[in-house]
């Protein structure tokens, strides 16, 4: 008996311990939480202190230090967007003007790519619809590759940016940052699905 307790205390025990979430920051929990995502830190990173920026807010990062490879999560849920927009509608408010948040995502990704870059623009290349439901359960997704500006890319030349939109749920983004082209080559398959929506 003592033995088959034991061995239920140390598989509670591997359990709790494995679940990498415990040592994500609230706001970035909260924040995957309102977006409906789940978050698996690839094998080999670590967290590491954001950059504060005026160029792009963003919630979490983790950097593999070997192979000077880093990448930032920024998270952006809709239900608050929704709820005033829906707000503003019933109350006739909102003007012929206002877009439903469902229909920011496109140039929302082009302003990040503006600010990223330190002012320049970048063709994007959207997936596929199958594609993004398959790979991120999202509706709609790009990706775009800019050389970094110095505020936000610090001591990195490039950046590799993937962004993720499911309708009514939320928008996320994901930098990849190296300082050759052939770094994401080596290193952005490990973390590519590390963040998708439920």
């Amino acid at each position: 008996m003592n033995k088959i307790k034991i061995l239920i205390i140390g598989l509670c025990f591997v359990i709790l311990t494995s679940f990498s979430s415990e040592n994500l920051p609230k706001e970035f929990i909260d924040l995957l939480n309102r977006s409906e995502m789940t978050f698996n830190q690839p094998e080999g990173y670590l967290e590491t202190p954001k950059v504060e920026n005026q160029q792009m807010n963003y919630e979490y990062a983790i950097i593999n230090h070997n192979k000077d490879f880093e990448i930032r999560y920024a998270i952006r849920p809709l239900d608050e967007l929704i709820k005033n927009y829906n707000e503003q509608k019933e109350n006739g408010t909102s003007g012929n003007s206002n877009l439903h948040p469902n229909k920011f995502h496109v140039p929302t990704f082009h302003a990040v790519i503006f600010n990223v870059s330190g002012g320049k623009f970048s063709k994007i290349n959207e997936f596929t619809p199958e594609a993004i439901k398959k790979e991120f359960n999202a509706d709609w997704g790009a990706m775009a590759m800019v050389e970094v500006g110095k505020e936000f890319g610090q001591n990195y030349k490039y950046c590799f940016i993937i962004t993720i939109h499911k309708d009514n749920v939320g928008d996320a983004y994901c930098f990849y940052l190296t300082n050759t082209q052939e770094g994401f080559t080596k290193n952005l398959q490990a973390p590519f699905h590390s963040l998708r929506f439920k």
